[in-house]
């Protein structure tokens, strides 16, 4: 099963009350997090491509140190996006060689710092090429680098998080651009990859496919007009999760067989495949939970206010209709709520602004005062997202690995808020 059902969800709510994991006072929301779906899946993951394959999880999909630490010792890397997700790598240990350094904004001396490390970078312009150019002269370094292009494949149902469309502000448009990125595998003997991300959730597996291939065909034009092999390709991640639990997502299997037979068709065997993923691996492996505070009543509506709104579910609340989660409904035991009327309910937030709002006209049981909102499907970019507005404080995190639970970060005390803002 691809994600955690509601009975299971009941019964760790009840477990981590019970035991005082959880403080029902206290605890308004709380993040869960299953560690033996996302061991499946990374399993599942790494049979699907060559075994020589470096696999990297984006570092923004979840930034929580404690998986991140459980992603480490799995033998995964890390993709990781700003100065701050290189610093948290850093700290858990990930190897250089292990660690993705992508960003359309990097410093020079975030460059500097990357490239002295052996870090593997991938440039998104020129521009960059030229910044690297000049620190490769002054420095001794193993760092691989690869060109980020959009292949220009089109976009997928959601724009915003489609990069590969005829604008992007991502890597270097190749229909416009392509000879000269292949003239800068001739300048530059360093250069030895070529990085893509098609988007990620919206865009169907044929058109990460397309982008694959028609990197593949460059790839090919590189080598014959340069006379070198380009030694890997990073295909970023990007394959969309099911948050309907009705639907089966795209298989991993089955990407990762399409993938090596493109690779086949055109003699590229010798080809260093990496990825990137993030939603794929993380979004099913969490949910969250938060305390119904009100249940309003109105003529027109009727409204759920909850304590997890826009600070957590950002892309949710200012993009309603095309982020979608399950709902389910448990008792303030943490039994599931059952009944033979539902009723339709708006689930809002405890954000001082109209568009806090997670879902529209969801169908629930009755609810009443002191109820928990289950939310599915939350384990990645989510809280990854967290927005300090109003000065929220960060939930309580909970880790389920076998029949373990474990706080992997405390909810934030009033006193953090205060660090937080005053700290200089």
């Amino acid at each position: 099963m691809s994600f955690i059902p509601p009975d299971e969800i009941s019964r760790n709510l009840i477990d981590c009350i019970q035991s005082g994991l959880i403080e029902t006072d206290q605890d308004s929301t709380i993040i869960f997090y299953d560690f033996d779906l996302l061991l499946s899946k990374t399993k599942a993951l790494i049979s699907a491509f060559p075994e020589n394959t470096l696999h990297t999880i984006a570092i923004k999909a979840n930034p929580l140190v404690k998986i991140l630490e459980k992603i480490k010792s799995l033998g995964l890397g890390v993709e990781a996006a700003s100065e701050g997700e290189l610093f948290l790598a850093e700290k858990i240990g990930f190897h250089p060689s292990q660690t993705v350094f992508d960003s359309p904004a990097k410093t020079r001396n975030e460059l500097l710092y990357a490239i002295s490390s052996n870090i593997n970078v991938n440039a998104d312009s020129f521009m960059e090429l030229e910044r690297i150019a000049e620190l490769k002269e002054k420095i001794n370094s193993s760092s691989r680098i690869g060109l980020r292009i959009n292949p220009q494949i089109g976009y997928g149902t959601i724009a915003a998080t489609s990069v590969a469309g005829d604008y992007s502000k991502f890597g270097v448009p190749i229909k416009e651009f392509r000879t000269e990125i292949i003239e800068s595998f001739k300048t530059y003997n360093w250069l030895s990859g070529i990085h893509i991300h098609i988007g990620s959730q919206g865009c169907s597996m044929q058109m990460l496919l397309s982008g694959f291939e028609e990197s593949l065909k460059l790839i090919k034009e590189i080598q014959e007009q340069s006379g070198r092999n380009v030694e890997f390709i990073d295909i970023g991640g990007g394959l969309p999760t099911s948050y309907h639990h009705n639907q089966s997502p795209p298989d991993i299997i089955e990407y990762g067989a399409k993938i090596q037979e493109l690779i086949q068709k055109y003699k590229l065997e010798h080809l260093q495949l990496i990825t990137e993923f993030g939603r794929y691996l993380h979004a099913n492996s969490g949910y969250t939970i938060s305390k119904v505070e009100y249940v309003k009543h109105y003529k027109e509506s009727n409204t759920l206010i909850i304590h997890a709104g826009a600070d957590l579910f950002l892309r949710e609340c200012l993009n309603p209709g095309q982020w979608y989660h399950e709902f389910t409904l448990l008792d303030l035991n943490g039994e599931i709520k059952s009944g033979s009327k539902s009723i339709k309910y708006h689930i809002a937030g405890p954000l001082c602004f109209a568009g806090d709002i997670v879902a529209r006209d969801i169908e629930l049981p009755k609810a009443d005062e002191g109820d928990y909102v289950v939310i599915h499907d939350t384990g990645a970019y989510t809280f990854g997202m967290w927005s300090k507005y109003v000065s929220r404080m960060f939930p309580k995190v909970i880790m389920k690995t076998g029949k373990t639970f474990e706080i992997i970060r405390n909810r934030e005390k009033p006193k953090d808020m205060y660090f937080f803002w005053s700290s200089y």
